[in-house]
C-alpha cells in the first residue's frame, strides 16, 4: 500500500562509535530542559534544542561517542517515549513546578 513512498523523511549521517550505555532521555516542556534525576546537568546539547524547537513538549535523547562528543540520537514528539532513566513521580513534577 506504501511502496514509493516514505513516511516522514530520510535521515542519512555516518556511522559513529557511540557508547551504547550512555544513552540518557531528556524532556522539555516550554522551553526548559529537565534531566532524569533534579540535581543532574543539563547537556548543552538539549539546552539549544531547547531553544531551537518551538514545541511545547519533548523528548530529546543523547548519547555519547567514544571521545565524549554528546550527540542527539533522536528528537520526539513525547507521545510514545518511556521515562528510561527516570521515575514517574519525577515525571509528574515536571508538570507541576
Amino acid at each position: 500500500m506504501f511502496r514509493g513512498t516514505i513516511e516522514g523523511g530520510i535521515c542519512v549521517r555516518r556511522i559513529e562509535d557511540f557508547v551504547p550505555e550512555t544513552e540518557k532521555r531528556y524532556f522539555v516542556l516550554s522551553g526548559k530542559p529537565f534531566a532524569a534525576l533534579p540535581y543532574e546537568e543539563i547537556p548543552e546539547i538539549v539546552s539549544e534544542c531547547a531553544k531551537r524547537i518551538g514545541s511545547h513538549f519533548f523528548s530529546v535523547d543523547v548519547i555519547a561517542r567514544r571521545d565524549g562528543t554528546k550527540r542527539v540520537l533522536e528528537i520526539g514528539d513525547g507521545q510514545v517515549s518511556d521515562i528510561f532513566g527516570s521515575t514517574a513521580e519525577r515525571f509528574a513534577q515536571l508538570w507541576v513546578d
